[in-house]
């Protein structure tokens, strides 16, 4: 996977994390959010791109719960109306709604600088967020995992926050880091519960995703419960190959 993550924005992997973050922003409701990785902040859609998959997919949801709360909040971004979305918020402008205190990280110095136009308020450092990681009321580690080092280093910055909330995104592509990412974090005693969402099969090899994983640690069993409840309603629209599938692992 390549670093900039404007060529990814709104794609089925950023679907399902910011579904997630919602679902634990509105159940933790914390005063203070750290980003390991933070990018932009807000990304300008082109005409065609990975969103298309992603979140255009859910661009019309009218079921309400907590996806329609994600398609609305996305929505936001775009004008009134919009038939697809003009514009896709990351993960940090979504938690700037509930979070007035972030520290966000970014290691591009012209995305760090685009992040700050994005959100004045925001403490953004132009740093890698693995090395610095200090506990908070809601961390969230997303390195581009562009290079295999990044999956240890990953597990290595959550060991250092052991009792903070967190939420750990990782890519899918097959299941030998994922899985190996997880007996780390249990080694390192970090334990907590695995979701992932499959949109194409495993068996088929892939430049883009085959899925993504959550790691949820020391976060509400109901929020962790209201991504699980949704699994049913994402795996259908975003799924490439007419299955899709979905796991959840408690370490």
């Amino acid at each position: 996977m390549d670093y900039a993550h404007a060529r990814h924005a709104g794609n089925a992997g950023d679907v399902f994390k910011h579904v997630a973050l919602l679902a634990v922003l509105q159940e933790l409701k914390p005063a203070s959010y750290v980003e390991t990785h933070a990018g932009d902040g807000l990304y300008p859609l082109g005409s065609a791109g990975e969103w298309g998959d992603g979140i255009q997919r859910l661009w019309n949801y009218s079921e309400g719960g907590l996806v329609g709360r994600y398609v609305d909040l996305a929505r936001s971004f775009s004008q009134p109306g919009a038939a697809r979305p003009e514009a896709y918020p990351g993960s940090p402008l979504l938690a700037s709604r509930f979070v007035e205190k972030q520290l966000l990280y970014e290691i591009d110095r012209q995305a760090a600088s685009v992040l700050r136009r994005a959100l004045p308020n925001a403490d953004v450092r132009v740093e890698d967020g693995l090395a610095p990681l200090a506990p908070a009321d809601l961390v969230l580690i997303d390195p581009p995992y562009a290079q295999k080092q990044e999956w240890t280093d990953a597990a290595r910055a959550a060991a250092r926050i052991p009792d903070t909330p967190l939420l750990l995104w990782y890519p899918i592509k097959a299941l030998t880091r994922p899985r190996a990412l997880i007996s780390e974090l249990a080694r390192l005693g970090i334990h907590g519960t695995a979701v992932e969402l499959h949109w194409t099969p495993l068996r088929l090899k892939r430049e883009r995703l085959n899925g993504s994983g959550l790691v949820f640690s020391h976060i509400p069993k109901r929020a962790v419960s209201a991504v699980c409840a949704v699994l049913p309603a994402l795996g259908p629209a975003l799924q490439t190959h007419g299955e899709w599938g979905s796991v959840v692992i408690g370490f």
